[in-house]
């Protein structure tokens, strides 16, 4: 049986106002850091102005529909981004890579810090750039998903064929020395994939378990109207680069749930703004997952890109 509340007197009262005051002061504060935050990402996305469809492609949405979708790219980073060649990465000292047990035979690790704050948010001002042009699609291009597995927004695209090569290799530089050398009997690729996936997650979305399939490793072309499928290059790792978080932004809920072999085990990852989570895709031994709900007016931004394994034997359009 279930009893209704009394009503309060006294000390008791006193009590009860004291923590309706405590909640409407800390519901306050949380909407106050939602304005706060986004406003800044929004901001950052108005001045990318060089965001633009880059080819367009079927796409798969949050409950089963599909629709034409296109990918995107960006002719022009954000300063944040584009200087990264030019500013001191962390020094390597700092960067540590963390395993994740899973089990023997399932590989998963993160490592802090490889984005700075700075960069972190121009990153997301980069898929919130694409999300205002795209009408804040669902529509995921090029990929299927079950109806219910991935609730979010969708922002795919690629840097301009002149920018990817300093952004990716800065990128790259900051970590490559922590990753594996090899994959299957693969070498790791001297470049990453270029194609950013970002997902932005409003209060409620999610994405539910799943693994990672198997892409090409692939770039916006020279001519900058089409994507390149490098011929020999296979995505080995999923790399997910969590762009904001609790402790800076006022981000609640959103993190990132990895499964053992049997799924009898998991571990969550908290997001950490500048953290980034690898395991492994596209294999027998691909790492369950899920990217658990967030709550609050706070979205999560994060950003998904490829590590490559395989020797380039050639080259091909793939859209």
């Amino acid at each position: 049986m279930q009893l209704g509340p009394t009503a309060p007197t006294g000390a008791t009262a006193a009590a009860a106002a004291a923590a309706s005051v405590a909640l409407n002061c800390s519901s306050i504060s949380s909407m106050s850091a939602a304005s706060i935050y986004q406003t800044r990402i929004s901001a950052l996305a108005e001045s990318i102005t060089t965001a633009r469809p880059l080819v367009s492609s079927r796409g798969s949405g949050n409950h089963g529909e599909s629709g034409q979708s296109s990918f995107y790219t960006i002719d022009e980073l954000p300063p944040a981004l584009a200087r990264m060649k030019h500013s001191s990465p962390p020094p390597l000292q700092s960067l540590q890579r963390t395993d994740i047990d899973l089990g023997p035979d399932r590989l998963a690790f993160y490592i802090d810090n490889v984005l700075s704050h700075d960069e972190a948010d121009a990153l997301a001002s980069c898929a919130e750039a694409v999300l205002e042009h795209n009408g804040h699609s669902r529509l995921a291009p090029g990929i299927q998903t079950p109806p219910g597995m991935r609730i979010n927004e969708a922002a795919h695209w690629y840097p301009s064929h002149a920018l990817a090569p300093r952004f990716f290799g800065a990128l790259f530089d900051r970590f490559r020395s922590l990753v594996p050398p090899t994959l299957d009997g693969l070498p790791l690729h001297h470049r990453l994939s270029e194609k950013i996936a970002q997902f932005k997650y409003g209060d409620g979305d999610r994405f539910n378990r799943h693994v990672d399939g198997l892409f090409p490793g692939q770039g916006a072309n020279e001519a900058g109207d089409g994507v390149d499928e490098w011929t020999g290059v296979v995505s080995g790792m999923s790399i997910l680069f969590y762009l904001n978080d609790g402790p800076n932004d006022g981000l609640i809920g959103g993190e990132t749930r990895l499964w053992s072999a049997d799924a009898s085990k998991y571990v969550d990852v908290t997001p950490a703004k500048g953290r980034a989570l690898f395991f492994r895709r596209g294999s027998y031994d691909a790492v369950l997952h899920a990217g658990l709900p967030v709550s609050g007016g706070v979205p999560k931004y994060m950003a998904l890109i490829n590590l490559a394994y395989g020797e380039q034997t050639g080259m091909s359009p793939m859209f």
